[in-house]
């Protein structure tokens, strides 16, 4: 059996992530995120909800019984002691659930796989990767493409920005750098001289790419 490889994918809010992730399976590149995992670990009825809602009580839920994610992202967001709390909760949650996902795909003969998250360097699963790609691109357009999506006032979108890791430092951390400061067929070229890379560093550079 091939050995899988998988990378992490990581960039601040409102960098373009997304975009490249569809682009990533657009080439057939297996791509997990962190975000969808971290829903799958607190579904109704799951142990993490359990947890979750011992930690931060039942208004966290709706009136179906799942999470209230947007209930449960304001008690959290300006409380740094609660927010550690949440990710002392969440996060071996997501690592042990993607690990049994990455184990399930190697046992499938999946060559290569793409791991989506937010928080990679944040909590240092980028040293579990083969490599690490970054998506950066300037404040500016990351707050303009924020806003635009999520409604927000910039403040708001500042301020998530100053939450993360900067992107000196993800640079710094980052084996692969995607600059989304162009238009979407720069962002695509890009993509595409990365897949090539990524194929001919695993083996499977003969493997279909659209």
């Amino acid at each position: 059996m091939r050995p899988m490889a998988v990378y992490g994918l990581t960039g601040g809010i409102g960098a373009g992530k997304s975009t490249v992730c569809r682009m990533l399976q657009a080439h057939h590149i297996t791509v997990l995120a962190a975000d969808d995992i971290g829903r799958q670990v607190v579904a109704p009825g799951s142990p993490g909800l359990a947890e979750v809602v011992a930690a931060f009580g039942p208004e966290i839920l709706d009136s179906t019984g799942a999470l209230d994610r947007r209930q449960l992202g304001a008690v959290v967001f300006n409380d740094p002691a609660r927010r550690r709390q949440l990710e002392a909760i969440m996060h071996p949650l997501v690592k042990t659930h993607s690990q049994a996902l990455f184990a399930e795909l190697t046992a499938a003969g999946v060559p290569i796989i793409v791991y989506e998250s937010a928080l990679l360097f944040e909590t240092e699963r980028h040293h579990e990767m083969q490599g690490t790609i970054l998506v950066t691109a300037g404040e500016a357009q990351r707050i303009s493409r924020v806003q635009q999506r999520d409604s927000a006032t910039e403040a708001a979108v500042r301020a998530r920005i100053q939450a993360q890791l900067s992107d000196d430092r993800k640079r710094q951390l980052a084996d692969y750098i995607l600059d989304n400061n162009g238009d979407v067929q720069d962002l695509q070229r890009q993509v595409d001289a990365l897949v090539m890379t990524l194929r001919q560093a695993t083996g499977t550079a003969s493997l279909p790419t659209a």
